[in-house]
């Protein structure tokens, strides 16, 4: 575990109740560092009965590894509690822990989640902005968004970044669709930066070749 990572959440993130969101967020952080984060989502299933048929497909290396990591992942988050918290939880696993703590403080996530979606929903790209980072700030709430636990599809996500340009990249966005292009956001960015700086230099082009064909014209009507 990042040493670093784990001192952020115990110093200036520790779960006292109204700051739930923001120690959610630290926490799985620390979490996919050491690529357990998958706990807090997902229940330890049930062991299965040996004399059962389900059992010959039954991974009882993966369930161990499960209940590991669900171990390991309960310290971390009862030692970034406040001692009433580690009372009313140290005796529940990661999912149900999370699963309570929702309950608990539901508002919380539900004005963070509203107030994310609507500044999500009102970025627009402005003619003459920079597309790199208005794209970066839209990826940088999707990333919130995912961290307190509402994950949209790559889909929407892409549409969403898409739907927020201005009509000079409407030809980008024909291409892409009609391409039925798959990329992640991080490349989506790259390809929109991409976009931007080539039809720069066409604009350019064009500038001066009409530039040129103007002064062809005035001089020819001064020599007349």
């Amino acid at each position: 575990m990042s040493n670093l990572a784990y001192k952020c959440l115990m110093e200036t993130n520790k779960l006292t109740g109204s700051n739930f969101t923001d120690w959610l967020r630290c926490l799985r952080l620390v979490l996919r560092h050491d690529k357990v984060e998958y706990v807090l989502d997902k229940p330890i299933g049930v062991i299965l009965d040996k004399e059962s048929l389900e059992f010959a497909t039954f991974d009882v290396e993966a369930h161990q590894k499960h209940i590991d990591n669900a171990s390991d992942a309960q310290c971390v988050m009862l030692s970034s509690m406040s001692l009433e918290l580690q009372r009313q939880h140290e005796h529940m696993l990661p999912y149900e822990m999370l699963k309570h703590l929702k309950s608990l403080y539901a508002s919380q996530a539900q004005t963070m989640e509203y107030e994310i979606l609507r500044d999500l929903f009102n970025c627009k790209l402005h003619d003459g902005s920079k597309v790199s980072e208005h794209v970066l700030k839209m990826i940088g709430l999707i990333e919130r968004l995912a961290s307190i636990g509402t994950v949209l599809p790559s889909n929407v996500t892409t549409n969403l970044i898409l739907q927020s340009l201005p009509s000079s990249f409407e030809n980008f966005i024909v291409n892409f669709n009609m391409n039925n292009t798959k990329v992640g956001l991080l490349e989506l960015h790259t390809k929109l930066k991409t976009h931007e700086s080539s039809t720069a230099k066409v604009k350019s082009v064009l500038m001066m070749s009409s530039s040129a064909k103007s002064s062809k014209w005035k001089n020819k009507q001064q020599q007349k």
